[in-house]
């Protein structure tokens, strides 16, 4: 999704601290302090889930940073009583555009946790997944998308399963503070930029630089084939055929290289998925190669600071 619906949305927000499955950790506990609230997920495969609650009914939703805006999928509108208008826009995913038009709809109340937002507009579009291999385990009911992330300055910590906002939106001078945790814990800063809708970090692939999008809704790390080529990372067909957003499935290549860098943090033995990506996703001011996926970011722990905006990445734990 490409869209940005720009609505304004209200926030409320109780300030006492969310009461997590998981204990807080420093980075969190320190975040908290600053009158963030806060919601569990759950991590089911490689795709980070949840809970919601909209317009009195449950449900949930899986937190996308490649999604521009939140997502709502064609069963979740009945179940949540939402109303759509149709729009002329197509719905297009990194696979390119299909056919299928987007709709909007306005939830007057998501509530995750101690946060509630209002009146968040959303897409409605078919579920991508259906049909697919995770189905008989349950789908979600959307996407939390990019804008809100944004908006109310979250921090998306993967490794503590954590959501944090604020109700003022973006807070500036936290950032800091969030830097002298984590590096002290060994993890790597990288600067994200936000070119057109997506999240970019420098990356160099088998020594050639490039950029990435990051993407936790993607299950896979996804390298485009003709940058695939250039990089001379090879490769073999695995005949598996991968379904995105909007459009029909497109062939997936299996590749393994040396090394792969993301702004000053180092992967060795690196292994990625290689497809046919559509060029105006991953092009336009900025060219990326691809899409680092939920694999290396929930591998690698990484934390999102959309007040910086920053993420965080630090070495694979050892068993």
């Amino acid at each position: 999704m490409r869209r940005n619906f720009g609505p304004t949305i209200l926030f409320a927000l109780s300030i006492a601290c969310a009461h997590a499955a998981a204990p807080l950790t420093a980075v969190d506990a320190f975040v908290v302090s600053k009158g963030f609230g806060g919601a569990q997920f759950v991590r089911f495969q490689n795709t980070y889930r949840v809970p919601i609650n909209a317009n009195g009914k449950v449900g949930d939703l899986t937190i996308d940073t490649g999604a521009g805006s939140t997502i709502i999928y064609k069963a979740g509108v009945k179940k949540f009583s939402l109303i759509p208008t149709e729009t002329s826009e197509q719905v297009h995913g990194v696979f390119g555009k299909g056919k299928e038009k987007v709709s909007i709809v306005t939830i007057h109340q998501l509530a995750m946790g101690n946060l509630t937002l209002m009146n968040v507009k959303a897409g409605v579009i078919s579920d991508a997944a259906s049909g697919g291999l995770y189905r008989p385990f349950g789908l979600s009911d959307g996407l939390l998308g990019l804008r809100e992330m944004l908006k109310y300055g979250m921090v998306l910590d993967l490794n503590n399963h954590l959501i944090l906002a604020h109700p003022g939106g973006p807070m500036r001078g936290i950032s800091d503070g969030i830097r002298s945790i984590l590096t002290k814990q060994g993890y790597t800063p990288v600067s994200l930029s936000i070119v057109e809708g997506h999240l970019r970090v420098p990356a160099v692939i088998n020594g050639t630089p490039t950029r990435l999008i990051l993407d936790t809704g993607a299950f896979l790390t996804v390298i485009d084939r003709n940058f695939a080529r250039r990089a001379r990372i090879g490769g073999y067909d695995t005949g598996i055929v991968a379904q995105g957003l909007g459009t029909h499935g497109r062939a997936i290549g299996y590749s393994q290289f040396d090394e792969l860098k993301v702004g000053d943090f180092t992967i060795k033995n690196a292994s990625v998925t290689v497809s046919d990506l559509d060029s105006a996703i991953t092009g336009g001011q900025e060219q990326a190669a691809g899409l680092l996926g939920a694999d290396y970011l929930g591998k690698h722990g990484a934390i999102f600071d959309f007040n910086g905006p920053t993420v965080y990445l630090r070495p694979k734990k050892s068993r």
